[in-house]
């Protein structure tokens, strides 16, 4: 079925439904500037709406639009800012039903990964597209990652201090809204399939998570062009390889309204001739009443060599729905060393 059809049938029945509506959206806007002469400014809107159905049932909905002044103001590879991308009237980030149970969530439909994973409290504080998800990952598969989303089969099952998660995808994310380039495009033979799995446990105040991605496709790294179309099947091996993870944040100091988190992750991809096959971080997060201070220093393995990068950064909020976060990042890469000075605004309603 066309994507045309699709969205006119989905139109023309949801109207006709009783349901609970929720509708809320996120504003975010970054100036960035690399101490030169460089500068960008980013901005960010999402929309979402949430439709109640029936008991337990519920239509998700969320669009992403994006648009930026310039391109990137260095030569970095990790992609210093977790928001930067071309600019994009609209794309589909969410579009299918969600059923929750007491300790237990199904979803089919359009999707993607930065939806259910990689995000926690000490890592949601940070800029850099890392600690978003791993460059393992990221940089080695063309999957449905940020600002790409694709079909989804998710789950995930709650059993005390312990949590699993699971989503099955289309190989290849899409943001399009043409016959070959849209997020409801299903091709196993062409794009292959992509499985991501994680298991959360919560001890005390810690957190810990371990995770694996598989992909029964292989791209060359000559073959992967973020301006250029995916290479055809026939031009990608038909080698599957996978990339795991382990990270966590435990508390060292606490009272009733502040408290001080370590965190530390490490990933590896099991194919070593990816884009990039192994990448660790080490932060520390201070979090106040309305104040989160935190550093974080990442090193990065690509095939063209080793990248380090620092962000200090610190999140200001003024209200419930507006928060302030000046940015200091450096990078150093086999292109040069970089520094970036940011600012971000936030704002949700």
């Amino acid at each position: 079925m066309k994507l045309k059809t699709i969205l006119f049938f989905m139109g023309c029945t949801i109207p006709g439904m009783a349901y609970t509506q929720i509708f809320s959206g996120e504003y975010t806007a970054e100036w960035q500037w690399d101490t030169k002469k460089k500068t960008n400014w980013v901005n960010l809107l999402r929309l979402d709406m949430d439709l109640s159905l029936w008991k337990g049932g519920a239509l998700e909905t969320a669009t992403i639009h994006v648009a930026k002044t310039n391109e990137s103001i260095i030569d970095d590879w990790q992609t210093f800012s977790n928001i930067e991308e071309d600019n994009n009237f609209a794309a589909i980030a969410i579009l299918g039903y969600m059923h929750t149970w007491e300790k237990a969530r199904l979803f089919v439909g359009v999707r993607n990964v930065n939806e259910d994973f990689f995000t926690s409290d000490a890592t949601s504080l940070f800029t850099g597209s890392s600690c978003g998800i791993f460059p393992t990952i990221s940089a080695s598969y063309p999957i449905s990652n940020y600002p790409l989303s694709g079909m989804t089969i998710y789950f995930d099952v709650n059993l005390g201090r312990w949590t699993f998660k699971n989503s099955l995808y289309n190989g290849v994310g899409y943001n399009g809204w043409n016959r070959n380039d849209n997020p409801f495009l299903v091709r196993p033979k062409r794009d292959g399939v992509f499985d991501m799995a994680q298991l959360e446990y919560e001890c005390g105040n810690g957190h810990y998570f371990a995770g694996m991605a598989v992909h029964n496709r292989q791209w060359a790294i000559d073959k992967i062009d973020k301006e250029e179309e995916m290479a055809p099947v026939e031009e990608t091996l038909k080698k599957t390889s996978c990339a795991w993870w382990v990270y966590g944040e435990q508390p060292v100091w606490k009272t009733d309204e502040k408290k001080v988190i370590l965190m530390a992750q490490y990933s590896e991809n099991t194919y070593g001739s990816n884009d990039c096959y192994r990448y660790a971080e080490i932060g520390c997060v201070y979090a106040g009443r309305s104040n989160r201070v935190g550093v974080s220093g990442q090193h990065a393995r690509f095939h063209q060599g080793k990248e380090w990068s620092l962000e200090l950064t610190w999140s200001k909020a003024i209200n419930e729905s507006l928060f302030i976060q000046p940015i200091f990042q450096y990078v150093g890469n086999g292109n040069g060393n970089f520094t970036v000075l940011g600012a971000r605004v936030h704002c949700s309603f």
